[in-house]
């Protein structure tokens, strides 16, 4: 059964030697030197009011039911020629597993949100007798049910993506106020280890249900690790540990990418390297991380041929354009070593379509052939690191 309808404007041109699947598959499995071009991806969400409108996909009805979250998932592919398809567009889905109550807004488009910050207690939450329980709570079932309709549709053709919060991140957004979880660092640090090492199998067991339910990739949002929210030293105490199991069992169903919005990198201290020492398969920043300073440490890290993606500002340079902005902001991050361009955050809501599609063809020409074309990926570096 199809359930899009057929907007193929720009699909798999026919001067490709690969289809947008192959080519995102062959970069996460670290084979750069394979691929025709950049990807024109975006694995955070994909979503728009233009795409809301054309395929009848609203919120919050796109949040429930899993035909009209594909339909939304895959409306920015259909419409503008973005290179994957993605669910869901939120991140209380988790938090409501456990048992959050949101507002859901009705007859509105608007993101849900948490009514009420009750939780002190980890034991206070609805927590499973059993982690694979978290496959049938809440809203995870139709999520998955929406990525089978994806695998029917896109399997092997697009990359299909999914992606969940992390409990670093959710904890103090949308379970624990966020004053208190921090403070839970400071002055009650079993409590805090107590909340990682509860909720992180419970995280897990949705990421890889969404794997096993037609997902080529699983994006972890962990958008609580940047140098505003968090010190490295913490980070390393209070989430590195967990993160580099969860992503290590998440792979044995799918690829993993680690994103991670706001400011990772400053002159005097970063956490790019400890974020990229978790081990996903591919780490992509926000613009507030400098890119160039992202390849540097990619590269010490992991090797010239570790993925990298971002950092387009989604509201500043995608939402408001013009075209020409995008255009020179799309070749400068290729310039400065990302194989995978793309907003560092979600896609603005009313971003025009037109502007999609001038991110795609901007990635298609400034990204073919790849940077390292000539001179092989491992010898390749941005001119700014040469010699570094």
């Amino acid at each position: 059964m199809i359930y899009m309808q057929k907007y193929d404007i720009y699909k798999t041109r026919p001067e490709d030697s690969m289809s947008p699947y192959e080519r995102m598959m062959n970069i996460l499995d670290w084979h750069k030197e394979r691929i025709d071009r950049l990807p024109a991806t975006n694995i955070i969400t994909t979503y728009t009011i233009d795409g809301m409108e054309i395929f009848d996909a609203y919120w919050p009805e796109a949040h429930r039911d899993p035909v009209k979250m594909a339909k939304l998932g895959a409306a920015l592919h259909e419409l503008a020629g973005l290179e994957n398809v993605e669910v869901p567009f939120e991140l209380t889905l988790e938090a409501e597993a456990l048992g959050i109550k949101l507002e859901f807004f009705e007859g509105k488009i608007k993101w849900p949100s948490v009514k009420e910050y009750w939780v002190k207690k980890v034991d206070q939450l609805d927590i499973p007798r059993k982690a694979e329980e978290m496959r049938n709570r809440g809203r995870v079932p139709v999520v998955c049910k929406a990525l089978q309709i994806l695998k029917e549709r896109y399997y092997g053709k697009v990359p299909i993506v999914a992606n969940i919060d992390y409990p670093f991140q959710a904890i103090g957004g949308y379970i624990v106020d966020t004053s208190t979880w921090y403070k839970y660092m400071r002055s009650e640090q079993e409590e805090a280890h107590r909340f990682m090492a509860t909720l992180s199998p419970l995280f897990d067991e949705i990421a890889c249900a969404y794997l096993d339910s037609g997902a080529d990739i699983l994006t972890i949002r962990e958008e609580a690790s940047s140098l505003a929210n968090i010190h490295p030293k913490t980070f390393r105490e209070f989430v590195m540990p967990y993160l580099k199991k969860s992503i290590e069992k998440i792979k044995t169903h799918g690829h993993v990418i680690l994103h991670t919005c706001g400011e990772c990198w400053s002159p005097s201290v970063e956490n790019v390297s400890n974020l990229i020492a978790c081990g996903a398969d591919a780490f992509t920043v926000e613009e507030a991380t400098p890119m160039i300073e992202t390849r540097r440490i990619a590269n010490k890290v992991m090797g010239p041929w570790y993925p990298i993606g971002g950092n387009l500002s989604a509201f500043k340079v995608l939402h408001e354009g013009p075209i020409e902005k995008i255009r020179d902001r799309v070749k400068k991050v290729i310039d400065a070593g990302c194989d995978m361009p793309m907003a560092g955050c979600d896609i603005w809501l009313e971003t025009p379509t037109r502007h999609i599609k001038a991110f795609v063809e901007a990635v298609i020409e400034f990204g073919t052939p790849p940077p390292w074309h000539e001179e092989g990926v491992d010898k390749w570096l941005p001119k700014d690191l040469r010699g570094a």
